[in-house]
């Protein structure tokens, strides 16, 4: 008899060959109740079944050897969040209570290394599973993994203004795709997204995204500088003698 370890009770001697009388009695390593072996309780081993004889018969004997199966356990469900550009995280300790190492990884994406790379693999439920040997049946638990999309304010740039000139919109400078909605910040204060020569200082000015956790806010910034607007004077008259 294979039994799993944390199955119901199993009657003994339903696993004797042949037509084994009714009415006789176990001994074993555990003492046997009702004719049932139970793993909550009982120890694996050789089970044996007697069956008095009358006089002159001898008593008859057989015998039952059980062996338990562990029944595999793979902890219970569990979720993660992570941002769109983090780095891979393990979702094996993210399974809660006390899961057998040694189960397989599925989901929408390959799972490599019981980990999950946000830049390679796609959010979702990842199952994993355990495979039992008969008669106890398999188990699973999940892993939900949710991404934030990771902010994006650009790359850094720069910009030359006249010192007379008319106000020049910053996120313009900055490289990439930058979001629109970040906030400026700067050796001025920074009015619509402008740099205004005519009221600000020349500087290096941050752009922030802020970022939806466990995401960061992204920054980029611009370098501002100036160059001064030549002065000619104003009109004027000469009259001179012709020689």
């Amino acid at each position: 008899l294979t039994a799993c370890s944390s199955g119901a009770p199993v009657s003994l001697i339903n696993s004797l060959g042949g037509t084994p009388q009714a009415g006789g009695t176990w001994s074993g390593p555990s003492a046997v109740v009702g004719g049932n072996y139970d793993p909550a309780t009982m120890n694996a081993g050789v089970y044996t079944y007697t069956v008095i004889g009358a006089s002159p018969c001898t008593n008859a004997t057989a015998t039952v050897t059980v062996n338990e199966t562990g029944s595999p356990n793979a902890g219970n469900d569990g979720t993660l969040t992570v941002c769109s550009n983090g780095s891979a995280t393990d979702l094996f300790p993210l399974l809660s209570g006390t899961p057998d190492a040694g189960g397989v990884w599925s989901g929408p994406s390959a799972v490599v290394g019981s980990n999950y790379d946000p830049a390679t693999m796609t959010a979702g439920v990842y199952t994993y599973t355990l495979t039992a040997v008969a008669p106890c049946v398999s188990d699973a638990a999940t892993v939900t993994v949710a991404e934030s999309a990771a902010p994006n304010a650009g790359t850094n740039g720069s910009l030359t203004a006249c010192s007379s000139g008319a106000p020049v919109s910053l996120i313009n400078s900055l490289g990439g795709a930058p979001q629109p909605g970040g906030t400026w910040s700067g050796p001025s204060v920074v009015v619509v997204g402008s740099y205004d020569p005519a009221t600000m200082t020349a500087g290096v000015y941050t752009y922030m995204v802020a970022g939806t956790s466990p995401c960061t806010n992204a920054t980029a910034t611009v370098t501002v500088n100036e160059t001064g607007s030549p002065n000619a004077g104003s009109d004027g008259a000469l009259t001179v003698c012709d020689n």
